[in-house]
């Protein structure tokens, strides 16, 4: 069972000033690419909704054109503009969610459900 909007608004309550339809719009993006509830375990709906925030977040660093955030800053001059990103490649081969604590979160559940060879 997908999460609704109203639940995800219940568990982080910073996004509420998203409009629903957005939201939604996430929420469909990540069950697509969760694609089945019984590898999540009992967590589906738990990580479904931090895998949108993570999504949401992404996109408000983006729209606001903070992405400090998102690739950490190594080295910044200020005349003749230098800057070094502190991640080398962000690409989709790359681990991009440890840039939000709501991706790590995933990881977290990532880790707890796919640990490894079990039995049925």
């Amino acid at each position: 069972m997908a999460a609704t909007v109203a639940d995800f608004q219940k568990r982080f309550p910073e996004f509420c000033h998203v409009d629903d339809v957005t939201v939604q719009l996430f929420l469909d993006d990540v069950e697509l690419i969760m694609s089945s509830e019984g590898k999540w375990l009992k967590f589906y709906d738990t990580v479904h909704q931090y895998y949108t925030a993570h999504f949401l977040a992404v996109a408000e660093h983006t729209e606001s054109g903070d992405t400090a955030s998102l690739s950490p800053i190594k080295k910044q001059m200020v005349d003749d503009v230098l800057i070094e990103s502190a991640v080398s490649d962000i690409s989709p081969n790359a681990n991009e969610l440890l840039s939000t604590a709501y991706g790590k979160r995933v990881l977290f559940y990532r880790k707890l459900c796919f640990a490894g060879p079990r039995g049925v």
